[in-house]
Formats: structure tokens, sequence, C-alpha cells
């Protein structure tokens, strides 16, 4: 009897298993064929809905033109859903620049406690950060913290849009720390929301859901696919990624203009632009996006032979101390020093007519004394916003 009863289970069990099998075979069927729809219907509709947004754009219609465009992400968040159903996303991690990260998509956080890179996959985390403020209506909020093996913990949240989410301010200044929620409880799903009696639960990345919100879904598929779980209490949300610090020496830039920009019309003709950037990648990104509008580019103070530039872009906020020449502590003859003495005037006055310039901060991290720049932009900030700056500061 006891021998039957062990075979009579271990056959529960094989029918158990492969009943399993059976149901995720099924539902992988499903997901495909719902793929092949929405990929049929995608394809059908965004055709003419981008001719209803093209052609209502500028005729009084913006209205209908904004409706169009917002149709089209909706369909295509829901075809996206409908492919990571069946197929995860691909990471593709890179040393990634997270001020100019974080300001692009409103969230705010402490400047202080962000390294400059890390890395990330940044244009996966910039569609979750686009959908999940979209979604709920209120700014994300980013604490970072020490995870373990020298890794950071970016711990993103959002209240509910209403104003009742008392641990989503991070602007109290005598608290470094933002008083959030801890990125440790993440997954957990067991805590309070803020004392309103609502659970955390885990966003399902599925489309089988009584609310048809891809955008949500989609983001939840992201945030999975980039080893973290993304979780709802009412209408807050909330999820933390793991990543490495990066090195700037390993980071590419964007290209600063892409297929569809429009180049800028030229207004830096006899204008220089010193660029005081070490990184060759980013001297290069930078070089683009001025030489584009007409300047001519110098990148060592010494080569401006005693010609003061139009405008100064320095990547290190000591720019100044590290242009100038000291004339040291030796002894020697006094027609030395005297040489010495007229070389290092020379020096300062070439400095001196490179510190009257103007200047443009393009930095990996906010600096100590942003008030000594005219604009402090984070790198790699975009081709407009860099010539929208050296428009203001050159008056044109």
């Amino acid at each position: 009897m006891m021998r039957g009863s062990a075979a009579d289970a271990g056959v529960d069990a094989n029918a158990g298993a492969g009943a399993g099998a059976g149901a995720d075979a099924t539902a992988l069927l499903l997901a495909q064929e719902r793929l092949r729809l929405l990929a049929r219907l995608n394809h059908d509709l965004r055709a003419p809905l981008a001719q209803i947004a093209a052609r209502a754009h500028g005729d009084g219609l913006d209205d209908i033109a904004g409706l169009a465009h917002r149709q089209l992400a909706w369909l295509g968040d829901l075809h996206a859903c409908a492919r990571y159903e069946v197929a995860a996303p691909e990471l593709a991690p890179a040393p990634t620049y997270l001020h100019a990260l974080m300001q692009a998509h409103g969230v705010r956080y402490q400047p202080q406690s962000l390294p400059g890179l890390a890395m990330l996959d940044a244009r996966l985390l910039a569609q979750v950060l686009e959908r999940v403020a979209g979604h709920s209506g209120a700014p994300l909020v980013l604490d970072v913290a020490a995870a373990a093996d020298g890794m950071l913990a970016l711990a993103f949240h959002t209240g509910d849009g209403n104003g009742d989410a008392g641990d989503n301010d991070n602007d109290n200044d005598n608290n470094n720390d933002s008083g959030n929620w801890s990125c440790n409880n993440v997954g957990k799903g067991t805590e309070d929301r803020a004392g309103t009696g609502v659970a955390w639960t885990d966003v399902h990345a599925t489309l089988e859901r009584d609310d048809l919100a891809p955008g949500l879904v989609l983001a939840a598929h992201l945030v999975r696919a980039m080893g973290g779980r993304l979780q709802q209490a009412g209408a807050a949300l909330r999820f933390t990624l793991t990543a490495a610090p990066a090195d700037e020496d390993q980071a590419m830039p964007p290209n600063p203009f892409t297929a569809r920009d429009e180049l800028p019309i030229p207004f830096g003709d006899g204008l220089t632009v010193l660029v005081l950037e070490p990184h060759d990648a980013m001297r290069d990104y930078l070089t683009e996006v001025f030489d584009s509008a007409g300047f001519t580019l110098c990148y060592d103070v010494q080569e401006l032979d005693g010609i003061p530039p139009a405008l100064v872009v320095c990547a290190d906020a000591d720019a100044d101390a590290n242009a100038s020449t000291g004339t040291g502590t030796g002894t020697g003859t006094a027609a030395a020093s005297a040489a010495a003495a007229l070389a290092a005037a020379a020096d300062g006055a070439r400095v001196h007519r490179y510190q009257t310039a103007p200047r443009l901060l393009h930095a990996l991290r906010p600096p100590a004394r942003a008030e000594d720049f005219e604009v402090v932009l984070f790198k790699p900030a975009p081709a407009q916003q860099l010539l929208a700056a050296a428009r203001c500061l050159l008056g044109k």
C-alpha cells in the first residue's frame, strides 16, 4: 500500500507538471496570436492616424493633431506590450549620463546625491519614466542609495497626483535623503502606502487586465527586463533599479543631430568658441554642434594668441585654475627671473581675456558654485539647448 501510494503521488506530480507545461504552451500560443493581430492593427491604423496629425497641425486644429499623436502612442505601446509578452526586451546597458536624463524627464532629485554616470539602458529607462509619469499624472522622485558590491540603488516613485503622498516631497532643505520610503521595501508589497491602507502590489506585465493601460503594462515589461519590479498602490507607482557606476572614458554621447533635424541657421561667423573638454567623444560632440552654427573652434587657451574668445564652454568648474600657469618658486639668475615674470604676465593677460568671456559649464555633475557660471547644462545637453544658450549669452 505504501508503494502504491508513492506511485500514485508520482503520477499526480507528473500530471500536474504536464498540466502546467500545457497551460504555459497555451498562454504562449494566445500571446503569439494576439501579437499577430495587433501587428496588423498597428500597421493598418498608423498611416491614417499620422495623416490626420500632419494635416491638422498648424490649421487651427492642434487639438485634433494632439489626439491623433496620443492615439499613435497608445497603439505603439499596445503593440510593444504584445511583442514583449512573446519575447522579453533586449537590454543594451551602457554608461548613461544620469543628470541630463533625469532633467529631460522632469524627475525631482537631490543633485549632489546622484553620480554622473551609471551602467543602464538609457533608452528603456527613458520610456519607463515617460510612461510612469504620464500614467500617474504626478512628477517622479528619485532617491539614491548605496547597494551591495558598490552598486547604486535608484529608487523612483511618484504620488497619486492629488498631493496625497506625504512621502514624495524631496524638497525638504533639512534632509538630504528626502525622507521617502526605503528602496529596501520594494518587492515586498505588504506595507501600507503613507498610512492610506492601500498595499503595494506588482503591476502585472500582461494585457489580460480589466483596465487596458498599455503604457503602464509596457513600463512593467521594461522595468522587469532591467531587473526591477514596478509596483502600484492606488495611483502611486514605484520601482527600484540597481546599476554599477560608470566612467566617462567609456561613454559615448549621442549624435547631436538626427536625419529629421534641420541644421541651425549659422550665427557664429567670425566668433571663436573655446572648448575646454578633456573627454574626446564629448569634445567631438561639442565641435559638431558649434561648427554647425558657423563658429570657429579652439581647444587650448594658448592657441588664442591673445584674441579673446566669444564664448567658453568648459566641463570643469575649476577651468580657470587649470588654464592658468604659475611662476614657480625656484631660485635662479636675475635675468631668468625677469624672463619668467614677463612670461607669467603675458600668460596672465591671456587667461584674463579668456576669463572675461561668458562661460557655459557643460558638466557631468552640478558645480559647488553654480553662480560662477552664466549657464550650467548637464552632459550631453541637446544641440538645440546648447545653441540656444549660446545665442542668449552672445545676444544673438
